[in-house]
């Protein structure tokens, strides 16, 4: 029986790695050849922070089995860790435990790197986007509300045009929108 869910799993983690672009597999590939330098070198830190990567990766490849991996969605989940170490350091500077906070700079640094290496538009690019976008359509529609603006998006093309994830184009959206139209 234990064997069978093995093979079951095996067959899982291979159909959802070949249902991924070259840029994510890539990645994958690159994160698991800098954690065995880190084991050999014996860095602790990176090899906890790609640990904790490829961990965060596969339980988002289980939670999307049906969809395609792309490197949109590792760049969400990175920026989703980064996201959650900025919290960390708030929280552990209100506590005073300065070296808990820079232990999380640390690792967001590496976690940016990664970031980077992906083939995807920069956040300063996806506002200036967004920010032309919604200057187009307040001259349109001086009116416009939030949520109109997400139904005239066309999110199956734009994402794919603005080299972004849907998501990174949504929240540039609602953060532009206050500077824009001035709401």
């Amino acid at each position: 029986m234990l064997r069978a869910q093995l093979v079951n799993v095996a067959r899982f983690s291979r159909t959802v790695r070949f249902n991924s672009t070259e840029a994510y597999t890539l990645a994958i590939t690159s994160l698991k050849k800098d954690l065995k330098t880190s084991m050999l070198e014996k860095n602790a830190l990176q090899k906890n922070v790609i640990k904790g990567l490829l961990s965060e990766i596969k339980n988002a490849e289980i939670d999307n089995k049906a969809k395609h991996n792309d490197e949109f969605g590792l760049f969400d989940t990175y920026s989703k860790l980064i996201h959650q170490r900025e919290d960390s350091i708030k929280n552990y500077l209100l506590n005073k435990r300065e070296d808990m906070a820079e232990t999380e700079k640390k690792e967001i640094a590496i976690i940016e790197k990664y970031q980077e290496d992906l083939p995807v538009a920069t956040k300063e690019e996806i506002d200036a986007k967004v920010t032309e976008l919604l200057k187009f359509m307040k001259e349109a529609d001086a009116n416009l509300q939030l949520k109109d603006i997400f139904g005239k998006v066309n999110w199956k093309t734009t994402p794919t045009e603005w080299n972004a994830s849907p998501k990174t184009i949504r929240s540039s959206i609602v953060a532009q929108f206050k500077s824009v139209f001035g709401n």
